[in-house]
């Protein structure tokens, strides 16, 4: 069987039509290959594998500029409460074993909820694996490769409370991508793979930028506890993983609609229009929610994948 050639891809830039003048949200069905990553290695598709030449180069995806500075900021205020909390228990009871205590079970709480959490999934949700929807799991694998990870993580299918809402994390060493029922049906049954190897691109993206880490969540859990702080890391390094996709599926970030019309309407919704929407739309209590939201709006997020040249809104 002789290779194809990959369909050419689609800019997700400035308005709301692709290369060739159609509109991204007229309902058509976006079946087919995957459109060819930039990266070293090939991104299969739910459809097919394709190849790409060795020569090409890997680039690496920039992180969020404000990135570096929160992480350094929320690392801060979490040496800053335990000192605080050092102090607090010393003076009330003189005693170092009381002292120390409390504090350094801190790591451990969360050494155990990320292990709860670890296994809820192994023992609750359907894990993608080479017999078991193997198309996904050579996405998952490829898209690794891409990324430059040494090994791709475990994959998992949920159908939680949140049915859009596709999530990375890790226990020990092993590192796992929650993909929701949602994301997965819009590539499995809506014949739409584009949707699919974006959002696993996305959870990949996190784990190679290192957000899954145990010490790196330890070192921030502080700032959690302060509202507002730990909130605008976790919206930067969704701004970050969204460039890792970006980089590898650029003609495919506008499968981010599936997050505002679900998949059974994300077709249909004018991507152009809800992220003009992250420049006019101005008030008091949406302010306040952007600046407690762990995750950018679906508007900023889309705002963000459309114009490359800012890298998403964090704060105002």
């Amino acid at each position: 069987m002789s290779p194809t050639t990959p369909p050419e891809s689609r800019p997700a830039t400035g308005s709301a039509e692709g290369a060739r003048g159609r509109p991204l949200h007229d309902g058509d069905r976006l079946s087919g290959p995957l459109p060819r990553p930039r990266s070293a290695q090939p991104v299969e598709s739910v459809e097919s594998v394709e190849s790409v030449d060795d020569h090409e180069d890997l680039l690496p995806a920039p992180a969020h500029p404000w990135e570096a500075p929160l992480f350094a900021v929320c690392v801060g205020l979490t040496l800053f409460l335990n000192t605080g909390a050092l102090y607090l228990l010393w003076a009330a009871t003189g005693s170092p074993l009381w002292t120390l205590a409390p504090v350094s079970l801190l790591p451990a709480a969360c050494w155990i909820t990320r292990g709860l959490r670890y296994a809820r999934h192994r023992a609750e949700s359907v894990k993608v694996s080479p017999t078991q929807f193997p198309e996904t799991h050579r996405l998952v694998v490829s898209l690794s490769e891409a990324m430059g990870l040494a090994e791709p993580p475990e994959a998992y299918i949920s159908t939680g409370r949140y049915p859009r809402h596709t999530d990375a994390s890790a226990h020990g060493l092993r590192r796992y991508l929650v993909l929701s029922h949602d994301v997965f049906q819009a590539g499995e049954q809506g014949h739409d793979p584009e949707a699919l190897a974006f959002h696993v691109a996305h959870q990949i993206g996190h784990v190679a930028a290192g957000h899954t880490g145990y010490w790196n969540r330890v070192a921030t859990i502080g700032a959690e506890l302060l509202p507002g702080a730990g909130a605008a890391l976790s919206r930067v390094r969704e701004y970050t993983a969204d460039n890792h996709a970006h980089a590898q599926l650029p003609g495919a970030a506008h499968s981010v609609r599936l997050l505002a019309g679900g998949r059974h309407l994300y077709r249909r919704v004018n991507m152009g229009e809800m992220a003009a929407r992250a420049r006019t739309d101005r008030g008091g209590s949406l302010l306040l929610y952007h600046l407690l939201s762990r995750r950018p709006s679906n508007t900023r997020r889309m705002a963000a994948l459309r114009d490359r040249s800012r890298r998403g809104r964090v704060f105002l």
